[in-house]
């Protein structure tokens, strides 16, 4: 039955069917290293990015970013990947080169062949053989800088 039809009897009201099945979502594979949720930006490796980098899930370089990134999920720079600027995540993998100060607030993975040369700030270190390293490293959070020790309470008695 059309609705278009010319037959008088067919154009009858009939009972809407409303009901909308979304399609299944897929499963992750095994494959994708990052969180099923969470959206991966890519910059491969022909490309030349320069400004800054803001994005809320996770980005991949094999590119060369002439600038700063920051990131509320996972940095991860392949081997042929080069970053130009300073890097602030919640947990970044690194196999590549990277020109700046890291702050990383979870985990941070430097792979065998990544070379740093800026310092790092992070909560938790992992380090393969063969990387370099050239700066200073600080890890779990700091104390404040400028913050006294409280003074101990003074309590006064008075006998009556």
């Amino acid at each position: 039955m059309s609705i278009f039809s010319s037959n008088k009897e067919s154009n009858r009201e009939q009972p809407a069917n409303n009901t909308y099945t979304p399609p299944p979502t897929p499963a992750p594979s095994a494959s994708n290293a990052y969180s099923a949720s969470s959206s991966v930006t890519n910059i491969s490796e022909s490309t030349i990015l320069e400004g800054q980098i803001k994005i809320e899930g996770d980005i991949r370089i094999e590119g060369h970013i002439k600038g700063g990134i920051t990131s509320k999920g996972k940095v991860h720079i392949g081997t042929n990947g080069k970053v130009d600027g300073d890097i602030i995540c919640q947990n970044a993998e690194i196999a590549g080169l990277v020109h700046g100060k890291l702050k990383v607030a979870d985990v941070l993975y430097l792979r065998g062949n990544a070379v740093i040369d800026g310092d790092i700030n992070t909560g938790k270190l992992v380090i393969e053989s063969g990387v370099k390293f050239n700066g200073n490293c600080s890890m779990g959070l700091p104390a404040p800088a400028n913050n006294p020790k409280p003074e101990p309470a003074k309590v006064e008695l008075s006998a009556q």
